[in-house]
């Protein structure tokens, strides 16, 4: 088995104990990375247009066999699309009264159930009506202010604190994610050292496990289940991968984005698994993407730097990647070229207008 973890997981504020992990190394970085000689089937999925259904900012999506959720953080909505791209609902609304919600921050998907993170609450729809189901608080004393979340039932579910905003001398340690039970914080992960930032953090595999990308600077990728915290892997950057003393030095520069503009790879992101790959991308030196491919076979990491004119991608079931496009943007992508596996796109949006919803790219590799 190419994956080697050994994991140690306590109560009372214990940190996650490494011993040993699989170690993928950047070996080589192309200037571009090629998608041709890995995608097999491209599709196309436009998302349907009209007054209750365009999407200002995507931030997160999830795609089940028979529907596509995407999260708008710009204007506070999820919604939801069929499987072919055709406007459904709009799941909860934002407004102050016991059914409404204040804001998303997050969400997830388990089984017939969709749970968003509000300011100290989270709420449970149903997946089939939109309906709000179930509602509860959790414990927000000593600074506890969580932006992501993963849920595997009302009683086990998990919290990811953002950065404190002041560190409390009378509340000793900070740690990132708490493991919630009755509101409650039965156990704490991932001791806060330095700011990272608030992206998506939980990147679901199935309804039964999700991955955890590493906070900024740091390379071990995690996998969380209802009952386990296990350490999966790690990128090996090796002297281009950024170090913690640096990331505390340049948090303290006056200039604007220097974290981001600094000559090394940092800050994994997009840790999305498929049958003989898994698919991360990384900000690395002057702030452009970066993204990469490790062959589950071989252990080989192809990585290249991010093309705008490749799609997002933000999912996967396991067997496709999936990924968008805004329109407005499409025909500069056709104008400067696009990859020969992508033409399919191209072929079949010449009646996408630059004003339409976002296109999803279904996408599957050899």
């Amino acid at each position: 088995m190419w994956l080697c973890v050994v994991l140690c997981v306590g109560c009372n504020n214990r940190q996650v104990v490494i011993d040993n992990v699989k170690v993928f190394k950047v070996e080589k970085i192309d200037d571009n990375f090629s998608w041709d000689d890995i995608v097999e089937k491209v599709e196309i999925i436009p998302l349907e247009t009209n007054a209750n259904s365009l999407i200002g900012t995507f931030h997160k999506g999830i795609v089940t066999e028979n529907d596509i959720y995407v999260f708008d953080n710009r204007y506070q909505f999820l919604l939801n699309f069929d499987i072919a791209g055709n406007f459904k609902k709009k799941i909860g609304e934002k407004e102050k009264s016991a059914e409404g919600y204040l804001e998303i921050r997050d969400f997830c998907i388990v089984g017939d159930n969709i749970y968003t993170l509000d300011y100290q609450r989270i709420h449970c729809y149903n997946k089939i009506t939109g309906k709000k189901e179930d509602s509860w608080p959790f414990d927000t004393r000593e600074g506890f202010n969580p932006m992501k979340m993963f849920v595997f039932n009302k009683d086990n579910y998990f919290l990811w604190n953002s950065n404190p905003n002041v560190q409390n001398p009378k509340q000793g340690e900070y740690y990132r994610m708490h493991k919630m039970q009755e509101g409650k914080a039965i156990e704490k992960f991932f001791k806060y050292e330095y700011p990272s930032s608030d992206d998506p953090r939980f990147y679901m595999v199935n309804e039964q496990s999700c991955y955890i990308r590493p906070m900024d600077g740091e390379d071990i990728v995690y996998e969380l289940t209802k009952d386990t915290l296990s350490a999966l892997f790690k990128i090996d950057f090796g002297p281009m991968a950024i170090s913690v003393p640096e990331i505390v030095e340049l948090s303290k520069s006056t200039q604007p984005n220097a974290y981001l503009k600094s000559n090394k790879f940092k800050n994994i992101s997009s840790v999305l698994e498929v049958k003989d790959y898994i698919y991360f991308t990384c900000n690395g030196p002057d702030a452009f993407l970066y993204e990469g491919l490790i062959s589950k076979h071989t252990g080989n990491v192809k990585f290249g730097k991010f093309s705008s004119a490749n799609p997002r991608f933000f999912f996967s079931d396991g067997v496709f990647l999936y990924g968008y496009y805004e329109p407005f943007l499409m025909d500069r992508f056709r104008k400067n070229g696009i990859q020969n596996c992508f033409e399919a796109i191209w072929l079949n949006s010449e009646h996408i207008k630059p004003e339409d919803n976002i296109v999803l790219v279904k996408v599957r590799l050899k």
